[in-house]
């Protein structure tokens, strides 16, 4: 190898680990690095190290959806549902909770939709995210909502005790 081609390599590799240091997310079980909260997230560094590590590897969905939680944080909606779902289309069942948590929340869209997000939470679950548990609890859990089913949030916290609990 070259040492250009090195300088390439491990440029790509530290925009890659970038990336994934700055926007981890917690409820992805393919994480490379500890969750980031919201709060912890500076969208344009995010931005930044996420579309660099991207032009390298343009296929990876786990970028793709980091890159959503920059745009986010910088209140670009388009932006952030155009990575969620390119994330998403790579069949990555993280993005797929992303979708869920915005469409419930309504947070980066003009207003919630809580059917859609009650079909991907569902689709997140059964793909092995865990936290997509918290979010049906939360989304049956709402009083006055056309959601709201007590046994559900019951049922569904429960789930996500036992997955808390690595069961």
């Amino acid at each position: 190898m070259t040492s250009f081609t090195y300088l390439v390599a491990s440029s790509a590799i530290a925009d890659g680990s970038l990336c994934d240091r700055l926007a981890s997310v917690e409820a992805d079980p393919h994480r490379k690095e500890p969750g980031v909260t919201y709060d912890n997230i500076v969208g344009v560094r995010v931005i930044e190290a996420c579309l660099k590590a991207l032009k390298t590897e343009p296929e990876n969905a786990r970028y793709w959806l980091q890159l959503g939680r920059g745009y986010l944080k910088e209140d670009r909606g388009a932006d952030m549902m155009d990575a969620f779902k390119r994330s998403e289309s790579f069949g990555y069942p993280a993005a797929t909770f992303a979708l869920a948590v915005v469409y419930h929340t309504g947070n980066g869209i003009s207003g919630s939709d809580p059917y859609k997000a009650e079909l991907l939470y569902k689709d997140a679950y059964r793909s092995g995210i865990g936290y997509a548990a918290m979010g049906l609890t939360r989304l049956y859990d709402e009083v006055g909502s056309p959601f709201f089913d007590e046994d559900k949030a019951l049922l569904w916290k429960l789930r996500f005790d036992a997955f808390q609990m690595g069961e």
